[in-house]
């Protein structure tokens, strides 16, 4: 196991403990050193003060029972954000997902953006959360597009049970006749908040689908190769965000072919992570805001599924999406933390934390840019940075309270004394 895996399965240990959420019209935590999120260095606070929900100015007169606690120099961030779970892929689908959320949450991801799931049982659950009915992340999730032959695919056709494939309001098949104004009106009314551009998709209709999408003012998300839309085609078009580091590989290809199956054939040995190809991309990418979803820790895991001699492909590309995410935060592009791979075993940590692990020992970043991807960067992907990722008056309180520095060593971000979402606590029995 690697020293990721090992140091993450002894702090799954405080995960062991039931949720006891404590409810307090207001809440007061002292003597705390803290990480806002925004890159700033930390700082001790004497005081951070939490009114209905929402972090509040220091000074505010509080009305009412206040509950008070002294963190004794405990350390204090946002509430992580997965930026590419699938929580609502399985059998018993809204059961399954509860599940995941709710040890998510106890893990201290307070955010998540699910990239491809059932809406039906996805919307359930964002109403549940959002009347307290149980606590878990805030979610977003996408609509999905293709080309008409990806559907084809049964992982895609199992979103969409008692649909056609590719005609489900939230999985839907596109072609030139598309209506795309309908069809996208149709995955909003679903409850999603972007649009999800998979594959088999020319670059002409990816960008019909980004720009349709920016009119009825949602959100754009794409694999960084849509096959046979490359990485360029999709940051023109306007694209907000880009997953998988591996699939940018093929901005430097001489021709992108055109079926998704291709995706497992990058040239990884054979371009570098600086290409002048992918090195215009990332100024580009940094210009225009786009975020990149890296989804490490998927390709490293891959082998615990799949057996070695048929994953080669994904050794290669999780050395070489590593590289190219270093690249690419040098150069100014904005990283999230997303794990494509969430849902750990019970009772460990959700991988998301090492995701963050990936980041600083093998894409390079400092473990403080790490904290921003899977913080600030994280809300600003899901298009919720006005209301959380960073601890800031007016925002969501959503906390992660450490009992040790994450900035001496990103792998304490595992180790948990509370999480606070939306000004709920989540304590120890």
């Amino acid at each position: 196991m690697t020293q990721t895996g090992n140091r993450l399965k002894m702090l799954a240990a405080v995960l062991s403990f039931a949720i006891c959420p404590v409810q307090a019209e207001n809440l007061v935590l002292s003597n705390l050193n803290l990480i806002d999120g925004t890159g700033a260095d930390a700082r001790f606070v004497d005081k951070l003060v939490i009114k209905d929900g929402r972090i509040a100015e220091a000074q505010i007169k509080l009305d009412g029972e206040v509950t008070r606690i002294d963190l004794q120099g405990a350390w204090v961030l946002p509430g992580l954000i997965d930026t590419h779970v699938h929580v609502a892929r399985f059998p018993d689908t809204a059961r399954q997902a509860k599940l995941i959320l709710e040890q998510a949450v106890r893990g201290g991801i307070t955010a998540v953006r699910d990239l491809g799931g059932d809406a039906r049982a996805l919307a359930e659950i964002s109403r549940a959360l959002h009347s307290r009915e149980w606590i878990g992340p805030e979610i977003r999730y996408a609509g999905i597009y293709g080309g008409e032959s990806l559907f084809a695919d049964q992982r895609i056709a199992a979103l969409a049970i008692g649909f056609n494939p590719g005609e489900a309001p939230w999985t839907q098949a596109v072609n030139r006749q598309s209506n795309l104004g309908l069809m996208v009106a149709a995955s909003k009314g679903a409850g999603a908040a972007g649009l999800k551009i998979y594959g088999n998709l020319d670059a002409e209709l990816a960008a019909a689908l980004i720009q349709e999408a920016n009119r009825q003012q949602m959100q754009s998300w794409a694999h960084a190769t849509v096959f046979p839309a490359g990485p360029g085609d999709l940051v023109d078009a306007g694209i907000d965000s880009l997953s998988h580091a591996a699939y940018l590989v093929w901005e430097a290809a001489d021709e992108i072919p055109g079926d998704y199956a291709a995706r497992t054939r990058g040239a990884w040995q054979d371009t570098p992570p600086d290409h002048p190809k992918l090195v215009a991309l990332f100024k580009k990418m940094a210009d225009q805001g786009v975020y990149l979803d890296a989804t490490l820790y998927v390709y490293q895991a891959m082998h615990r599924v799949i057996p070695p001699e048929h994953a080669a492909w994904a050794a290669d590309a999780s050395a070489w999406g590593a590289e190219v995410t270093s690249v690419a935060h040098k150069l100014g592009v904005a990283i999230t933390a997303g794990t494509d791979w969430f849902e750990p075993a019970e009772g460990e940590l959700p991988h998301t934390h090492a995701e963050l692990a990936l980041l600083v020992e093998q894409a390079g970043l400092s473990p403080m840019q790490a904290i921003v991807a899977g913080t600030r960067n994280g809300a600003g992907a899901l298009g919720i940075l006005h209301q959380r990722g960073t601890i800031e008056p007016g925002k969501a309180a959503d906390l992660l309270v450490l009992n040790s520095s994450p900035l001496t060593d990103i792998h304490n971000t595992g180790d948990i004394r509370m999480v606070i979402k939306d000004g709920v606590m989540l304590e120890r029995d």
